[in-house]
């Protein structure tokens, strides 16, 4: 019988990188250019958000008159410690003053007589983060054309993000909150059978950019499918203790501090070889070939937290509940649990 191969570990592939502008940008490289990981590919400006500044409250004068008492206009550029607002005590005995708590611009005056300073950008320069070749330069991205490995997961959620990769767990561990040290900020953490929700909340605080790990209860990833919580999370086995399949578990130990790129939406991580070019990378694997005994496969089943199986025994063809005649497999689940289920609906992971 012929299943559909899922190749979980696509090592050395010719693969797109898409790298996003964190802001307003101005590349700095040309279509077809050869880049290294660290070059510059653009010169970008990030603007970190705004400031309310309460001026008619601290002066004690109307909203509509706070105009009167600015010592800048709206557009105009202040520094931290200049003075933006100023009001002369009585007689001229005095002065009360409102200095500007960051380096700002000028944004807007609201109706309750508040200043509302907007940050000024800060210049960021966007690396290549891949050796490759430059393919395409959009209004908000550069692609790049690289040489790297793909780690396929079995779901994920969250944004796109990017980090050092550091294993903090066995593959038969449980991530803990004590698993996760106060040094993970900016990493993309694996490791785990199990992902704890305690351990994905201080991940949360601590400035963790990505968590891979084998399983987590479904109740708590079906919590993170209403919006991005500012962590992705990558499952590579299924819902429920799962441990993290060795295959991958040992191919992110070798690649630990080096940088990934993981796409929640699309399911994957992108480990970026070093130094590598165009011609080096391997051939595909078939997407199809025999369902063999001791295959490793995935049944999808909604009532059921048994995703990945083993194959036990290959029977040939049976009548089905259902009446329907076909070809059919003896899976064993991590429970225990044994079923004939028939070889169409399995899919074989490499």
């Amino acid at each position: 019988m012929i299943c559909p191969v899922t190749i979980r570990i696509e090592e050395r592939k010719s693969l797109l990188l898409s790298r996003v502008y964190p802001g307003k940008g101005k590349p700095a490289v040309k279509v077809g250019a050869s880049v290294a990981e660290t070059d510059i590919i653009a010169h970008c400006e990030v603007s970190a958000g705004q400031r309310l500044i309460k001026i008619a409250h601290v002066l004690g004068v109307p909203a509509s008159e706070v105009r009167n008492f600015l010592t800048r206009k709206v557009g105009d550029r202040i520094y931290e410690g200049e003075v933006i607002a100023r009001k002369k005590a009585f007689l001229g005995l005095g002065k009360t003053e409102v200095k500007s708590p960051v380096d700002g611009m000028i944004e807007e005056i609201d109706e309750r007589g508040d200043v509302i300073l907007k940050f000024l950008p800060k210049p960021v320069r966007l690396v290549a983060g891949a050796a490759g070749t430059v393919k395409e330069i959009g209004e908000a991205k550069i692609t790049i054309s690289a040489i790297a490995t793909k780690v396929s997961g079995f779901v994920a959620a969250g944004h796109d993000r990017e980090g050092m990769i550091s294993v903090i767990a066995g593959s038969k561990d449980f991530i803990l909150p004590s698993t996760i040290k106060a040094d993970s900020e900016g990493k993309i953490l694996i490791g785990g059978a199990l992902l704890e929700r305690a351990a994905l909340e201080k991940a949360v605080t601590l400035g963790v950019e990505a968590i891979v790990a084998g399983g987590m209860n479904f109740r708590d990833f079906e919590n993170l499918s209403g919006g991005d919580i500012g962590v992705t999370v990558m499952i590579t086995e299924g819902f429920g203790t799962a441990s993290m399949g060795e295959d991958i578990w040992q191919f992110f130990k070798k690649k630990e501090g080096m940088v990934g790129f993981i796409f929640g939406k699309e399911n994957h991580i992108i480990v970026p070889e070093i130094g590598a070019r165009q011609g080096s990378e391997q051939s595909t694997s078939p997407p199809w070939r025999e369902l063999s005994v001791g295959d490793k496969v995935r049944f999808f089943r909604e009532e059921s937290s048994d995703l990945v199986g083993v194959v036990k025994d290959l029977p040939g063809e049976q009548i089905l509940n259902s009446g329907v005649f076909a070809e059919v497999a003896l899976v064993v689940f991590p429970s225990g649990e044994e079923m004939i289920l028939p070889a169409a609906n399995l899919g074989i992971i490499a």
